[in-house]
Parts: structure tokens; sequence; C-alpha cells
């Protein structure tokens, strides 16, 4: 199986005029920019013949997956658990409120949460849930999520530990692609491509 880890396109900022009270998330749709981005991503991706594409259930990350299987010609699926690492209390409040925990957590020596959220650990266990499944069934498979969870599923499919998903990007770019190949020889993966976006560099 190969799996295409998507980032969205380019979204406006993280104002809290675009948090979700009811999901308790900040999402904010794609900008112009980021439209036109999905656009050259789908382009790319055509060639792919993708099995099918799943995407977290926030905004960019569904506006980007919709954009892409209109070319591709691929079912999406929606599922919350490919939602961006949960910030917790950072969606509203500064880090200047927990200077504790952002002394440990900037030094990205352990694998810290964010206050009244999310770890890398965290957002693994749930991404794995969905992945593992596709082994078997699928050959070509894409998922359409944020730059922190790209981040975590690598390191969780590479038995990385989860604190040096910090130095995979900063995050991966709008709508890059990274390329994690199984083997199924020694039931293992293998990160082919990283935080590919020559599609869109002239754009």
């Amino acid at each position: 199986m190969d799996l295409y880890l998507i980032r969205h396109g380019e979204s406006f900022r993280s104002l809290p005029e675009y948090y979700n009270y009811e999901r308790q998330v900040m999402d904010p749709p794609l900008t112009e920019k980021g439209i036109e981005q999905a656009k050259l991503l789908s382009q790319r991706c055509k060639k792919l013949q993708l099995d099918v594409i799943l995407t977290s259930d926030l905004s960019r990350a569904q506006q980007t997956a919709n954009i892409l299987s209109e070319l591709c010609r691929s079912k999406v699926i929606c599922d919350k658990a490919l939602r961006e690492i949960d910030m917790g209390d950072l969606y509203l409040k500064s880090w200047d409120l927990f200077p504790d925990t952002y002394s440990k957590w900037i030094s990205h020596d352990e694998d810290i949460a964010y206050p009244n959220g999310e770890n890398g650990e965290a957002v693994w266990q749930r991404c794995k849930i969905i992945i593992q499944p596709l082994i078997k069934k699928y050959n070509k498979v894409a998922i359409v999520c944020h730059g922190g969870t790209i981040r975590s599923i690598i390191c969780g499919l590479l038995n990385i530990s989860q604190e040096k998903r910090f130095y995979l990007g900063l995050p991966p770019e709008n709508c890059s692609i990274s390329i994690i190949k199984y083997n199924e020889k020694d039931e293992k993966y293998y990160l082919h491509v990283f935080n590919d976006h020559s599609h869109i560099l002239n754009y």
C-alpha cells in the first residue's frame, strides 16, 4: 500500500472568529489561494489513480479533499479522528498563561501535551485506528489532513518518538505530499517522499 499524506491548502489564520464552540476546535476555511493550491494538487493526483481519499472533518481539509475528488474521481471518507492536534486552551489563550508547560514543551525533549489538549502520541493513537485497516483493503490511499497530524502519523508508522515530530517540516507545506510505502515482506513502513510541494511552487 502507498499512503499519500496531504496537507490541506492555505487557510485563513486561526482567529477567534473561526473557533467552533460546538466542536471545541479552530476551524478556518481555505483562502482563495488555498483553493487554487488544491486545484493544482488535484492535477497531479489525477495520475495516481487513488482508491480512496480520507479526510479530517475540519473545513480546510474537507474542502481540499472535495476538490481533489472531483478530478481524481475517488470517493471521500470523512473522519474526525484525522483532525489536527487538539491545542486545548491555546486556541483562545496565550502560552504566557502556561510558562511552566511552555518551558518543557519548547525544548521538544518530551512529548508534552498542550494545556488541556493533546500530545503527539494521542494524535497517533486515534489516527492508527483509521490507518491500519487500510493495508489489505487498498493499494493507493490519500489522507488529507493537517501538518501536525501528518508529522504524528509519520512518527507513529516509522516508530519514531513523537517529540521528534517537530523536526519534520515547520510544518509541512500547504498541499504538499508525503508518501509512506508499506512493505508486505517485512511488514514495515518506509518514508519514500516527504513534503513534496513542487506542483504548487510556481503559484
